[in-house]
């Protein structure tokens, strides 16, 4: 090989070696060092221009053991570790790798199979050109818009130590089971554009495909696991979102039970001035003003449930300070209802959440939510409604997730956890519009779920 063709392979494995990790790094959002980029770059051209021309090894012995290198310089030079090391190297090869059969596909229908063992320098040169061209606006768009495919910061390590550490690895084997597979479809693809495999020339086309088809197999069978894997995150991210919310409701309890303790305190205090000065005309109007004023939540309602109790009178504060009128009727406590309390929290919180921003944007006198807790032979009836229409096409979007009614930045997704934690336990969700201008949100749980009754033992 003389000096003009030495030159040429160190510039396409110098700008491989710079681009290709670059890709990976970013891929798992780590920026890396340019400086860096170029000592690694160096070292991947010498060691490609060693196997290629010294030791004329063959260009699949050599890919192979590029790729393996570069996992090596990227754990070394930018001290990560093998697994981040190995997914980054494998995942810029890739992106490079299905550039460069896309574009030789390209030049096979222009120009001719030859053109890609073509000998010449400047045919050489110009060939990876789109390529780069294409890595390089990836990179762009990677740093202008800070995209990424993992992002490993975001794995709490203390998180590695509990029960979810196994799905943690599961998923990491899943997704290093996947790059595996796309990288040996690329090599393979590559094969087939550019003959100068020499470990798979030996291998008919028919074995060949078997090959290709075992690793599709494999690739599908990993792609299954990690979409059940998936399914079961959004699950678990559905009930986390639930006892937040049940946690916040005690929060809420919590400070509402201080700030009225305070209150109180200040109330006696002023009672017991005016004892102590006489003031006794004084002391009855000062009370009779506090008990029209309604210092304590006369809401508390026994619902049957302490944790939907509470919520009624956090509610029933609320509503007091917003001016709405807000009526809860009980005709069936609910002691027997085989449902945690932080789901039934979830359910009603959210609808009499979403009935008071209703109402909010309505007049005073129109700002009516009432709650009916009940029962029949079949079925536990909760019900929510607020002044106010809902149209058809509302009815059959509102829960779907993402979607909201309400104005500014809203997630949409009150709605369908609830709908997603009542079909959980065979109940429905029903959304009409009554008689008396009203809207109404029926949650109906079917008597089949109620806990089985504890008997005295005799």
């Amino acid at each position: 090989m003389d000096f003009i063709q030495i030159g040429v392979t160190f510039l396409h494995n110098y700008s491989a070696g710079f681009i290709m990790p670059w890709l990976g790094l970013l891929s798992i959002k780590i920026k890396p060092s340019i400086k860096k980029l170029g000592i690694l770059a160096l070292i991947y051209a010498l060691a490609g221009i060693l196997l290629k021309s010294y030791f004329e090894v063959s260009y699949d012995i050599s890919f192979l053991s590029q790729v393996l290198l570069l996992i090596i310089l990227v754990m070394v030079i930018f001290h990560l570790g093998p697994i981040k090391s190995t997914i980054a190297a494998v995942l810029g090869t890739m992106i490079l790798a299905l550039g460069e059969v896309v574009f030789s596909i390209i030049y096979i229908k222009l120009f001719g199979a030859s053109i890609i063992t073509s000998s010449s320098i400047i045919i050489r040169m110009i060939l990876p050109i789109p390529q780069i061209v294409i890595a390089l606006s990836i990179i762009y768009l990677f740093n202008k818009y800070n995209l990424y495919l993992f992002n490993f910061k975001t794995i709490d390590r203390d998180s590695l130590k509990t029960f979810e550490s196994k799905r943690i690895k599961k998923i990491s084997v899943l997704i290093l089971i996947l790059l595996v597979v796309l990288f040996t479809q690329i090599a393979l693809n590559i094969f087939v554009v550019n003959a100068s495999f020499i470990m798979l020339k030996s291998i008919p086309l028919p074995k060949m495909g078997m090959i290709s088809t075992v690793f599709l197999i494999l690739g599908v069978t990993a792609m299954a696991l990690l979409i059940k894997q998936l399914f079961e995150l959004t699950q678990k991210e559905s009930q986390y979102y639930a006892q937040a919310l049940y946690i916040d409701t005690l929060d809420e309890l919590y400070t509402a039970v201080r700030s009225e303790r305070h209150d109180i305190i200040n109330h006696l205090q002023t009672i017991y001035g005016f004892s102590q000065l006489g003031y006794t005309e004084e002391v009855q109007d000062y009370i009779n003003d506090l008990l029209g004023g309604n210092i304590l939540s006369n809401e508390f309602i026994n619902t049957g449930t302490p944790g939907l109790t509470a919520l009624f009178y956090i509610k029933s504060g609320i509503a007091r300070t917003n001016e709405i009128k807000f009526r809860v009727t009980v005709e069936k406590k609910i002691e027997n209802l085989r449902i945690s309390s932080y789901e039934l929290n979830n359910i009603l919180g959210n609808l009499i959440n979403n009935a008071f921003d209703a109402v909010m944007q309505l007049e005073n006198s129109q700002r009516d939510v009432n709650v009916y807790i009940g029962a029949d032979d079949n079925k536990y009836i909760f019900t929510v409604s607020n002044y106010g229409h809902i149209d058809e096409d509302a009815k059959l979007k509102i829960m779907k997730k993402g979607f909201s009614t309400k104005k500014g930045e809203h997630a949409g997704l009150g709605l369908h956890i609830c709908k997603n934690v009542v079909e959980k336990y065979d109940g429905n969700l029903e959304i009409k519009n009554s008689d008396n201008h009203m809207v109404e949100f029926s949650v109906l749980f079917p008597r089949h779920i109620e806990k089985e009754p504890i008997t005295a033992v005799p």
